[in-house]
């Protein structure tokens, strides 16, 4: 499922793609039915299915496991806790007011690119931030120890908000590639006589947010 090239970023969006599909039952899982139970290939195996014992009063749990958050963040290693983040954005509602009306696809488009600026400011901001400790770290000389281990705890907390800001910014540019992909793809239907002012089938899937 995962190739050694892909970054973060595809491994996300490949994954938010993955379980929006399996979800609404549009793509299944890897696996067949074995003695009477059914089990996910080899290249759907991961560590988290091993949790689910099998009974014959739930011959399908490794099944519906397979289309959960937990397991198709593990199927393209990326954190659950991500790929959560990225389908709850991928859901979130519109607000009310003269935008409710427009299709799902272009308020999930909007809803991203805002996201995206907010993000890669506060990247900037973080950055910023960061390089004025390092300017202090680089001019280490001879501190007495407290004020060294003061900017040493200062530049590893500095350093630790970058990465944040810089993983969510990752998150948020996977979710709004994904955006853009399915945007387009909602327009190329419309060019074939796809009702462009009924969104109904981009918003009224089942919930499997486990």
């Amino acid at each position: 499922m995962v190739s050694v090239s892909d970054d973060a970023g595809a491994r996300l969006e490949r994954a938010l793609e993955t379980f929006l599909l399996r979800e609404s039952r549009s793509e299944s899982p890897a696996g067949a039915w074995q003695g009477g139970v059914w089990r996910p290939a080899a290249e759907e195996q991961r560590a988290c299915c091993d949790a689910i014992a099998l009974t014959p009063a739930n011959k399908q749990a490794l099944e519906a496991h397979c289309r959960t958050i937990v397991h198709v963040a593990a199927l393209f290693e990326v954190p659950a806790t991500n790929l959560k983040r990225a389908v709850r954005a991928a859901r979130a509602p519109a607000r009310p007011g003269p935008d409710a009306r427009k299709p799902y696809a272009e308020r999930f488009f909007e809803a991203s690119s805002t996201a995206r600026e907010e993000a890669y400011a506060a990247l900037r901001s973080e950055a910023k931030r960061f390089a004025l400790v390092q300017q202090r770290v680089l001019s280490i000389g001879r501190e007495e120890p407290d004020a060294l281990a003061a900017l040493l705890e200062t530049a590893g907390v500095g350093l630790e908000r970058y990465i944040l800001a810089l993983q969510f910014a990752t998150e948020v540019e996977a979710a709004y590639r994904f955006a853009t992909s399915a945007l387009a793809k909602f327009r190329s239907m419309g060019r074939f006589g796809f009702d462009g002012d009924s969104d109904e089938s981009f918003e009224k899937t089942p919930s499997n947010d486990q």
